[in-house]
Order: structure tokens, then sequence, then C-alpha cells
């Protein structure tokens, strides 16, 4: 077998196509960056990545999966009432909106934060106002991103935010993170404030809708960890609003543990994603630069994606052509990128997917080729195998069966329970 260095000399193409697609625009800005200047004294608070909701395109054309696309386009005079599983707490959180695929601009009339008590409800008494540059309300044009101000609310380490928008006016609703694996809840007026929302069918939502980011402010060290992948990160075939992704898991865990920095875990997770191609969001080679190198405070990176490059071409998107050799160019590209930006990084290794309706024998030469050099990578801080996991023993080509979904790609609760397990907690001390 050839070694890392030796695979890095032999396709320099692809790595370095690869890499200049992560690296163009700069590094400038992003989290893991230091200006290298005294600490003040006293130390300010700093805002730390605790909440990520990766942004795509309702309207993008995925009716290869029988996907339709959205019923309406814009809400209008409604109410969303968005909950958010922070991962650490604090006393002053930011909020990121986003309109970054909308055609139009989105005019939030009010939004609200409390602490969320479940099933749409919150309790009123810690219910305030998010402000942006002072003001109740901001238009964010197609395109656009806007932080809230700083906005005091004591919320727990594990705590779950509650974050409710009304839009009076016609508000372009196709920037979403499609697969939030929770449910939201639509209401017609100004429920902002309201201890419940309706919560009949017509009113629940399973998607984010603008809302992106999440900081919690804090003073001292804190280590961000981003997790960042394709569909099993971003939880799917976890129970429907029990916070039983992996990256969830991992930082309860962690919590748990309790000793050392504080750690968040932030989950950049989006279903569907490829590192070639878009469709599902940016393709990840693009991503990778958004989704984890400008998260606040960054400090480590978990990446684990690959496997829809190796399946969509053998049952959905042929014309979307991608090789082993490139999916390994992108993972290369992207640790390369973070290690210059201070960011620690592990890789994951691709898990089975045998019994999948993408499922081939080719597609499985390829994930077993990237795994390989995953496996055999020294240029990381250490490489975390889901795939010797979840495997069936007797079939490694599958999931082993406790922890299949029904779909034989995704795992189930115990599944993800039994990934987080197998990750060392001191590589985050």
């Amino acid at each position: 077998m050839q070694s890392v260095k030796t695979w890095m000399r032999t396709n320099r193409r692809f790595v370095l196509s690869a890499l200049g697609a992560l690296a163009a625009g700069g590094l400038a800005g992003c989290g893991g960056g230091g200006s290298g200047g005294a600490a003040p004294v006293p130390e300010e608070a700093k805002p730390v990545g605790t909440w990520l909701g990766p942004l795509s395109d309702l309207q993008e054309d995925v009716r290869f999966l029988d996907i339709p696309p959205p019923a309406s386009t814009v809400f209008q005079d409604q109410t969303l009432r968005q909950t958010a599983h922070l991962s650490l707490g604090g006393d002053q959180v930011r909020i990121k909106f986003g309109n970054l695929q909308g055609k139009a601009p989105v005019p939030l009339a009010r939004v609200r934060v409390a602490l969320s008590t479940g099933a749409g409800t919150v309790d009123v008494a810690t219910d305030v106002a998010v402000t942006f540059q002072g003001r109740e309300s901001v238009s964010i044009p197609a395109g656009g991103e806007v932080w809230s101000d700083k906005v005091s609310i004591r919320v727990p380490d594990g705590g779950n935010l509650a974050v409710s928008v009304y839009v009076r006016e016609a508000a372009d609703s196709t920037s979403a993170h499609r697969y939030a694996n929770a449910i939201q809840y639509l209401a017609s007026g100004d429920l902002s404030s309201t201890a419940a929302m309706p919560s009949a069918p017509g009113n629940l939502l399973t998607s984010w809708h603008w809302m992106s980011a999440i900081d919690v402010y804090k003073t001292g060290p804190a280590r961000v960890v981003v997790a960042f992948g394709d569909s099993l990160t971003d939880g799917n075939g976890s129970t429907l609003g029990a916070n039983q992704r992996y990256p969830d898991l991992l930082s309860a865990r962690l919590l748990k543990a309790g000793a050392g920095a504080p750690v968040s875990v932030v989950n950049a997770g989006l279903g569907g994603n490829r590192w070639l191609h878009d469709r599902f969001g940016l393709k990840g080679v693009a991503r990778f630069r958004r989704d984890v190198l400008g998260v606040s405070g960054v400090t480590h990176a978990i990446v684990q994606m690959g496997i829809n490059d190796i399946g969509f071409q053998q049952a959905w998107t042929p014309d979307e052509k991608a090789t082993a050799a490139q999916v390994i160019a992108s993972l290369s590209a992207a640790v390369a990128a973070a290690k210059a930006a201070g960011i620690q990084v592990y890789l994951a290794t691709l898990t089975p997917f045998k019994g999948h309706v993408y499922f081939s024998d080719p597609g499985e030469e390829m994930r077993q080729a990237v795994n390989t050099w995953i496996r055999a990578n020294t240029e990381v801080a250490g490489v975390f195998d889901f795939d010797a996991a979840v495997r069936d023993p007797a079939e490694p080509a599958r999931l082993l069966a406790a922890y299949r979904d029904a779909d034989s790609l995704h795992v189930n609760d115990l599944g993800y329970a039994r990934m987080v397990e197998s990750i060392p907690l001191d590589k985050f001390r």
C-alpha cells in the first residue's frame, strides 16, 4: 500500500485544485485565526460558536429523490418559533440570520428569544427582545446575512433556546436547513411572546428557516469542535426532536466528563451534501470555508464526508462524477486549510451502506479506498474509525442490524451513541 506522502505526490494536481477552492478569498476573519496581540486586561467576553444550522435552497432541484418543491416560498403575517439545542450556555448570546438563497429580502419585524420548555412552549419569564444595531426589526437582502446584537439571557449548558420570528410583510422562506430533525412551529399573527404555539399538524415544520448560527459569550479559554459532514452528521435516522445526533451526544458526553476548559460541539452537518457538486447546499470544498473556518472560536474539526459523492453518481446523478482520488483530494485540502487556520483536525471513516438504494460494488471499492487513506493519514491529529464502530463484523460492507436505520445508510440513536463512544474525549482537552 502506498504511503500518504507518496499518494500526495502522485495526486498533487487533485490536491492543489481542491485546496485552491477552499482557500479562495483567504482565511481572514475566520474563527481559527488570531491577532497575535496581547490579551485584553481584564479579559472581555468573546463570541464562541454553540449552534449551527447550515443553510441551503429549498427550491433546488432534488426531484430525483421524489422531494417536491415547497408548497409556499414566502411567510407573511406569521410567527415562526424555532428551537436550537445549544452546546455551551452562558448569559449572553447572538444569533445569525441568513437569506443566502432567497430571491427577495427577508424583513424580520420582530424577533424574541426565551428558554424552551418543549413542544413549542417557552418560559415567558425569560422572554427577551432581539435587536439589530439597536432596532427590533431588520431586512436581510437577498444573498445577505446579519448578526443580532448581544442578547442577555441565561441559557444552561445543553439548554434549548426558542427563537420566535414574526414577519409582517412577505418574507422569502427558501433559505433553510432542510433536515433539521426537529419540529418548528408556524402560525398566523404575532405570537412571538406567547407561552405556547398552535401544535396542529398544519402548524408544524421540520426545517429551520433563516437562523444559521448562535454564539454564546464566554470569558476564559473555550474549545469549539465543529463536526462537518452530511446527513450522518446532521442526524438523519435519529429520533425526531430528541437531540440524538452524534454531535449532540458528544457534547453531552464532554459536559458530563467535566474537567478542563469548556468544550462546545457545533453541528455543521448538511443532509445530502457532497464535496464535489452543488445540490443539497454548497459543495463541501466551498462550504467548509463558511461552516468550519468561519465558526466563532473554532479550535477543532471532525470531518466525515464523501459517501454521497460515491453513491449519488451510482443511482441518481450519473453526470455528476466523483472518483476516490477526488474525494481524497477534497479531504486533504480541507485538512490543509484547517491546519493553516490553527485548527486541530480529526478525520472519521465513511460508514457502511450496503442495502441502501445507491449501494454498488464499485461504490464499496471507493469507500474502502477512501477509508484506507484516512486510516493511514499522518497529517491529522487523529482518526475516528466510525466504520469499525458500527459495521457488521460478519458482513463489513453493511451496518450492524442493532445500529441500522431502515434505509441501511443512516444509523439509529444507538448507532450514533456507539459512534460517540468510539471517540476518545481527551482529544478535545
